[in-house]
Parts: C-alpha cells; structure tokens; sequence
C-alpha cells in the first residue's frame, strides 16, 4: 500500500479532503491528510513562514518512505516545497491552484491584485475557529518574497506532476503555471474552470483529472 499526503489550503483545514478519501482508498493508497502549521491543533507560532509549513510536513511524515502529494492553494506550495527537499522520495504531485512566488524581484506576484493587510486579516478573523488569524498576513508576505532557492530545486523533481489551474474565476496569475510546467521535468497542466478550489467547487471534475493521475499498479 503507498501513502497519500493531502494538504489543505491556508484558512481551511484537513477536512476539506475527506469526500476525497474513498476513493483514494480504492486506489490503494492510505491517506494522511495532517492539519498545516497554524491550523487547528497543529502547532501556532509567529511569523509564519514557509519554510516552517514545510519543515513541520516532513517531520509529519518521518514516519513513512515513499509519498504521494495532493496539496491546494498553500498546501500546494508546501507539497511543491517537499518534494523540493526531498525529491527522490516523491512519487507523484498533484498541485492545486499552487501560488507561484517570484523568482527575482524583477519577476511577477502570484496573484493577478494584492489584497490590504487589514483586508487580510479581516479573512484571518473570520476564519480564526479554524487557523490563527495572523497566519494569512504572513503567508502572503512570504509568497510575494522572490524565492531563488524553491525556483533552483524545482528540475530536480522529476515526480510526474499533475498542475490543476482554477481558470478565469481564480485570484492567481494563471500565466505562471506555465512558467512553473516548463521548470518542472514531467509538469501538465489541466484547467478546471471552477475558480481556486476548484476540488470543493467541481469535485466531480475534479476527480475525473485526479483519479486517473492517482492511479498506480500494484507490485
């Protein structure tokens, strides 16, 4: 049996992924879906960087060897960050609606308009039974940081990956995922157009891309 690690957005939570899970058991996998720093009963600590929500996923997973990753939004970059890290022990990656930082500070934001900071926190407060709501502040902070070093890793991931886009209704740049496929060695791109969680707006089309992506042969 192979071990499938899904990450939640930031502000959302594990249970995001459970309609999900049946059917990744039915392909042979067990699932993980562990809460990221700063949500629910994971740990909570200031500034959030990220960094920090990779770290704290591998220390989640010492317990297993080879890996699948689904991640959405946040989880996304955390799941791409893991693989960054630790690349020979990635089977595959499904990345959703991943926000891409920069590579220079010449280089494009993730997303196509930058929320305020009070803004930000105001979405941090309502979501604050689920998260710490200082976390969002921070994480945007840190995504809009030119990251070199995630940038110099990426061709080292030669994991078949799986890049859904959330299409014209999404908040990201679009665009970058195609800067982010030709990075990345065995990279495709699929769109759904159901904005940037596109697994709760339209799970079943959803399911159609991932599932056969997913799906492996024993032995």
């Amino acid at each position: 049996m192979k071990d499938l690690v899904c990450l939640h957005a930031g502000t959302s939570g594990p249970e995001t992924w459970d309609r999900f899970v049946p059917g990744f058991e039915a392909l042979g996998y067990r699932v993980h879906c562990p809460a990221l720093l700063g949500h629910g009963t994971a740990p909570r600590r200031r500034p959030y960087r990220l960094d920090d929500f990779r770290d704290e996923v591998l220390r989640d997973l010492d317990g297993l060897g080879r890996i699948t990753l689904i991640g959405n939004s946040l989880g996304a970059f955390v799941a791409s960050a893991v693989a960054v890290a630790q690349p020979d022990r990635v089977d595959r990656l499904v990345l959703e609606e991943i926000p891409i930082p920069p590579r220079t500070t010449a280089d494009g934001a993730p997303t196509t308009s930058e929320l305020p900071r009070l803004a930000l926190l105001a979405s941090g407060w309502l979501a604050r039974r689920r998260c710490d709501p200082t976390l969002l502040p921070d994480v945007i902070t840190d995504l809009r940081r030119p990251n070199p070093t995630w940038w110099s890793g990426l061709p080292a991931v030669t994991a078949p990956t799986l890049i859904l886009a959330g299409g014209p209704k999404s908040h990201l740049d679009q665009t970058r995922f195609r800067l982010l496929a030709s990075t990345m060695p065995q990279a495709t791109i699929t769109t759904i157009e159901a904005g940037h969680r596109s697994h709760t707006h339209a799970p079943d089309r959803w399911l159609a891309e991932a599932k056969p992506f997913l799906a492996f042969k024993n032995g």
